[in-house]
């Protein structure tokens, strides 16, 4: 028998414990799973967001149909709405010369901009520079654009030059400009 002689045989170990190392690194770390995207598990985690938001958005003539500015717009993927940080939207109406302004801290629009929901310090106004001076102020106002309605359970207040009229809930029809008033309706009118 041919004897190997000893630093061949501790090299051939060495070696193949190399091998065998190298094999499995390259099977446990392959750069190609560097390459695979980090998928994000968490309902809550947001898709994408926006800063200092302003979105223009027209209708089939090619007028505008709003305008919303936002300080922030947050989109979630998991019910495909937007939650909008001090919202300002003007609302224009088919056949009217001026918009209405709808102001609030917080904003919400659902999947398909159906419906949208101010919070906080809501401020539903006309901008008619001949009457500057009606304002409606709710802490909550949902906003249904398709149907030119908006309503609120919460309790109101209209100022109009020289009179304040307050009520729990409201509901306008923004297509003809009406408004009622459902509950609790107190006015207060200054003569001049």
């Amino acid at each position: 028998m041919i004897a190997i002689p000893r630093y061949l045989r501790t090299a051939g170990l060495v070696g193949l414990t190399v091998a065998l190392a190298l094999a499995v690194g390259y099977f446990n770390i392959r750069p190609s799973s560097f390459d695979q995207e980090i998928l994000v598990t968490d309902p809550l985690q947001p898709d994408f967001f926006m800063e200092n938001t302003q979105i223009l958005m027209f209708n089939e003539q090619g007028t505008p149909a709003y305008q919303l500015r936002s300080a922030r717009a947050t989109h979630q993927r998991t019910d495909d709405s937007t939650q909008l940080e001090q919202p300002n939207l003007l609302y224009y109406r088919p056949g009217e010369e001026h918009p209405w302004l709808l102001r609030a801290q917080q904003g919400s629009v659902t999947k398909g901009g159906d419906q949208v929901d101010l919070m906080n310090d809501v401020l539903l106004q006309r901008q008619d520079p001949n009457d500057p001076s009606r304002r409606m102020t709710t802490q909550a106002l949902t906003l249904f654009p398709e149907r030119d309605y908006a309503e609120t359970a919460q309790s109101v207040r209209i100022e109009n030059a020289g009179s304040v009229t307050t009520a729990d809930g409201m509901q306008v029809f923004l297509d003809d400009g009406r408004l009622e008033l459902l509950s609790n309706v107190r006015g207060q009118h200054e003569l001049q």
